[in-house]
């Protein structure tokens, strides 16, 4: 009940029809997801997701696709089989669609991974799944191009709530930090490259990457 009144006050405050929408910003698409919402293959979110990434890749204006979404699709630390599901369903998709960022919060820290592309878990035996292991395209830590055709997994959920110490540290993972912060994303060069930084409360800049549209 809390969460329904929480959701109703936040759709009335934006005047949104629905919990997942798109927008462009200059050269950018963004998609917000929601990951509370029914999501699975045939959903209305998930034909909307579909239609609107089908679209937007066909439109030459728009260099960059940024989803972000509150949980997140690769998760080392809370609803690892939610995060599973959602990367079965979406992480295809996405790489069919040129989509370059993928941001999410609900874990108590930054991490962000390497580009990586969707590589299906595989059942060790019959009761237990191995951990993902997906396939990095790019093993620099902070200068890639979107040909690469990879994406970077973003957890920020660095705001407001108790930080979570940092437990699990997969091998794509390029950074993980148990700071207070937030992250800066800019356009340069005529739209053609992405910058990244996260930057701690503090004022230090502890991480920073690079994309381009090359």
């Amino acid at each position: 009940m809390l969460f329904a009144n929480i959701y109703k006050q936040i759709v009335d405050y934006h005047n949104l029809k629905n919990p997942y929408y798109s927008h462009d910003f200059k050269n950018i698409h963004f998609i917000s997801m929601s990951t509370e919402h029914p999501f699975e293959k045939g959903s209305k979110q998930y034909e909307f997701i579909k239609s609107d990434l089908d679209k937007t890749s066909k439109n030459s204006s728009i260099n960059w696709i940024i989803v972000h979404q509150h949980k997140p699709l690769y998760s080392t630390k809370q609803d690892k089989k939610e995060a599973e599901q959602l990367r079965d369903i979406y992480q295809p998709l996405f790489q069919q669609n040129d989509v370059d960022l993928v941001i999410s919060s609900h874990n108590q820290y930054y991490e962000r991974t390497y580009p990586i592309l969707y590589n299906k878990e595989f059942e060790k035996d019959t009761n237990k799944k191995v951990e993902p292991q997906p396939i990095i395209t790019n093993p620099s830590q902070s200068d890639y191009s979107d040909k690469d055709n990879g994406i970077i997994f973003l957890t920020v959920g660095t705001a407001g709530d108790k930080l979570d110490p940092v437990k699990e540290r997969p091998n794509f993972y390029v950074i993980q930090e148990s700071k207070f912060g937030f992250l800066e994303i800019e356009i340069e060069n005529d739209g053609k490259r992405l910058i990244g930084q996260f930057h701690t409360n503090d004022g230090k800049i502890v991480d920073q990457f690079t994309v381009n549209d090359t």
